[in-house]
């Protein structure tokens, strides 16, 4: 079986860490969409400015911008290439061109299916779906965030679903939370709308370097700033921590997202002390902040699933999530971490300060991620059933 997996460098690490562990199962064709000036994630910060625009071989572009050990991740497919556009406008007329010819390439490799990951960080290709000469190929949509969060709704993603969403056969989310809502609200019936969770992103081990005297009680929130996140609480926590544990170091790294001013951090009574890091952390710096951290924070407002959770895990990192969405899918109490009622602040105190004062409970954490009963192995299987399922063969 071929597929076509088409995803952006904001997914590129989950979408790095599936593609490995389906092609163990069926012949992956992985396409990296990429813009001018648009080619930041957790790990991917490749520029190339002068990089021709249309389908481009990846692999001699980016192996000299990576760890070797990420390439590997990548070489499990059969073909990698960038879908290079020249413009950040999702929608232009050089847009739907190359999104054309995107459908084009695909109908003429003869994929058993297109699956799309996910079209509301691009919707790009949503222009093209219409084009005739894709009718025989079977689309499959990954969900990431089956309804959009707080403060990142927009017309370009709505828009984009409706095109997309009438062209897919079926559906995949990370998530069971969202499952029957999600059918509801687009009108689709449910057996067509699959579930599976990821694994641990662990390809972004790649950027580690073994650990140089971490400080002790280190508290982190890391990912872009929105709305969603509930910096307000986690700010509203840390004097709560601080007066038990004076000694605790806490790091807030990310960038806000356009629109948003995160709020201004509290003062604490030395020696305690925050870190706010208001940018783009690139691989190695992003590593080596997860490597560090004793608890990783996530007070989500709402959530689908978390790639910060996920990253977290890649390190054996216990984290204090919310519970909203599918965080406690992931986030399993007493097991992989502890979950708090949104917006509690005291709670949220109580809960960093039982792990970074218990160390029993913390390497009971550590332990637990380390045997979490969800894998990309697990995960592969789950979608590879989707694509027999709904596949070319299954129209024969």
């Amino acid at each position: 079986m071929d597929v076509v997996y088409y995803t952006h460098p904001a997914l590129f690490e989950p979408a790095l860490c599936l593609v490995q562990a389906l092609s163990r199962h069926v012949r992956i064709h992985l396409l990296l969409e990429i813009s001018a000036g648009a080619w930041q994630s957790a790990m991917f910060d490749a520029r190339m400015d002068d990089l021709p625009s249309g389908i481009v071989p990846a692999d001699p572009v980016l192996a000299p911008m990576f760890p070797a050990a990420v390439r590997e991740f990548w070489q499990s497919a059969m073909s990698f290439h960038l879908v290079s556009h020249p413009s950040r406008r999702s929608f232009s007329l050089s847009s739907w061109r190359i999104g054309r010819d995107v459908l084009r390439w695909v109908a003429d490799l003869e994929a058993d299916v297109l699956h799309l990951d996910d079209v509301d960080v691009s919707p790009r290709l949503a222009l093209a779906l219409a084009l005739p000469r894709l009718k025989k190929t079977p689309v499959v949509i990954s969900v990431h965030d089956p309804v959009p969060h707080t403060g990142e709704r927009n017309w370009r993603k709505t828009f984009a679903r409706h095109v997309a969403f009438r062209r897919a056969q079926a559906f995949v989310l990370y998530n069971a939370a969202a499952r029957e809502s999600f059918a509801s609200q687009y009108a689709i019936d449910a057996a067509r709308v699959h579930v599976t969770r990821f694994g641990p992103y662990d390809v972004i081990r790649a950027w580690s370097s073994p650990a140089a005297g971490a400080p002790h009680k280190t508290v982190v929130f890391f990912g872009r700033l929105s709305p969603y996140k509930g910096l307000e609480d986690f700010y509203r926590a840390i004097p709560l921590i601080n007066r038990r544990i004076p000694d605790a170091r806490f790091l807030v790294a990310g960038r806000p997202i356009e629109g948003y001013t995160p709020p201004h951090p509290p003062v604490l009574p030395p020696p305690g002390h925050i870190d706010v890091i208001e940018r783009y952390l690139a691989g190695a710096e992003a590593a080596a902040l997860l490597r560090d951290a004793s608890v990783v924070v996530c007070p989500y407002r709402d959530a689908s699933q978390s790639g910060v959770v996920l990253s977290a895990f890649a390190f054996n990192v216990p984290v204090v999530a919310t519970d909203v969405g599918g965080l406690p899918e992931y986030v399993l109490p007493e097991r992989t971490g502890l979950v708090v009622p949104s917006g509690d602040a005291q709670a949220i105190a109580d809960a960093v300060c039982r792990i970074l004062l218990d160390r029993a409970l913390a390497g009971q954490l550590r332990d637990g991620i380390r045997h979490a009963p969800f894998s990309w192995d697990a995960a592969a299987d789950a979608i590879v059933n989707v694509y027999e399922k709904w596949g070319r063969e299954s129209f024969k």
